[in-house]
């Protein structure tokens, strides 16, 4: 990414993300991987950090018939978004499985910033353009990658607001920035745009920037940060944070998954077709007894390891059991190891204790079936 360098000049350990090298966790004296991620993420429910995010996906909508084009790529509606505000969206493939999920943001009447995740970028731009060229010619849109053209940096945590403030001329007072709208900034002499919106469940804004000035506006915030307590996170403690909330990413989004399957199929618009609306109908999708998005809180000082499977507390550990673990972290907001998972009849088993089972590691452990939304459920918080 643009700040590339000064991670690396910061004690950075990076990883593999996609096409993309980036932050892992920041190291200090004598940490492992989980020391760091876990005073990280503790960090940012108290303080303030900041995470790059560059390697989003960013991908230019425009045309007379953008809106339009949106409505049928989006399983949600989006005639109805007004310029300056933003939206979640989740899009589907042709057979009603889950592709991607992204914010889009209406900079203008025709002028749609669409934003997709780091691993989805190459595969989502490349399925909007069959669309246009081969099933929707009529319409007047061009799609284009501009996600190298943007430097984006993400502020989280209760300072998060004060710290903004400080660098830029724009107001982003709860009334006048609420979630879900944008406005432009001016942060260390550089034009760009502070979007309102929160992966990880706090006070949370997206800064985008031109690219060539990602590594300025990432120092000038870092040097305004002092007196606020900033600190640098990496994509582990970001991951730890979104499980937390309980939002959905790579490891849920495989491929498998259907809306209902995530708990997303409220999104889901009733008024209009869209990509994937008649297919995702199907009897073996429409299952009651598929897999869906459960919280586990595991018991123990042992976390589970992803793709290990559920099992209930009684009968034989055969099979592919009741469903498996997508995501696991440590949660220091809640003092306990947490993870995610898809657990058949889950929404009617909250409460049941479970096995955990990880047997290429020999490994039982048992679980108690709970909400996904583990932290701050109402969202009082990135929502203040």
């Amino acid at each position: 990414s643009p700040i590339h360098y000064w991670h690396l000049e910061h004690g950075a350990r990076m990883i593999e993300a996609g096409a993309w090298m980036r932050p892992w966790y920041y190291t200090e004296t004598g940490e492992d991987l989980q020391a760091a991620y876990i005073r990280e993420a503790a960090h940012v429910r108290e303080h303030v950090g900041m995470v790059d995010v560059s390697t989003l996906g960013k991908i230019a909508v425009q045309g007379p018939d953008a809106a339009e084009f949106l409505n049928r790529l989006y399983v949600n509606g989006w005639k109805t978004l007004q310029v300056g505000r933003l939206r979640y969206g989740v899009m589907l493939r042709e057979d009603g499985f889950v592709m991607d999920d992204g914010a889009t943001a209406r900079l203008g009447e025709h002028d749609y910033f669409m934003s997709t995740t780091t691993a989805n970028a190459a595969r989502v731009l490349a399925f909007a353009e069959k669309l246009l060229q081969t099933e929707w010619k009529d319409l007047k849109v061009h799609v284009t990658s501009v996600t190298d053209q943007w430097a984006a940096i993400a502020v989280a945590g209760p300072n998060s607001r004060a710290l903004l403030q400080e660098v830029t001329n724009s107001d982003l007072s709860k009334d006048t920035l609420p979630n879900n709208h944008f406005t432009g900034a001016v942060i260390g002499g550089v034009e760009g745009r502070i979007h309102r919106m929160s992966y990880s469940g706090e006070l949370a804004y997206e800064v985008y920037i031109p690219a060539g000035h990602g590594h300025h506006v990432w120092e000038t915030l870092h040097a305004a940060g002092k007196s606020f307590n900033l600190r640098p996170y990496g994509t582990e403690s970001m991951g730890t944070l979104r499980i937390e909330k309980g939002h959905v990413a790579g490891p849920e989004l495989d491929g498998r998954t259907t809306l209902k399957d995530l708990g997303l199929d409220g999104f889901a618009s009733r008024k209009k077709p869209f990509v994937g609306s008649v297919l995702r109908k199907r009897p073996v999708l429409e299952d009651p007894e598929r897999p869906v998005l459960v919280g586990l809180e595991i018991e123990g000082e042992a976390g589970a390891k992803p793709g290990s499977l559920l099992f209930n507390m009684s009968g034989e550990t055969k099979g592919h059991g009741d469903g498996w673990v997508s995501s696991s972290t440590y949660s220091p907001a809640l003092g306990k190891n947490i993870a995610l998972g898809l657990l058949k009849n889950g929404k009617t088993r909250g409460g049941e204790r479970i096995r955990v089972v990880n047997f290429l590691g020999n490994e039982t452990l048992k679980a108690k079936v709970v909400s996904q939304h583990f932290f701050d459920p109402e969202g009082e918080r990135q929502n203040g």
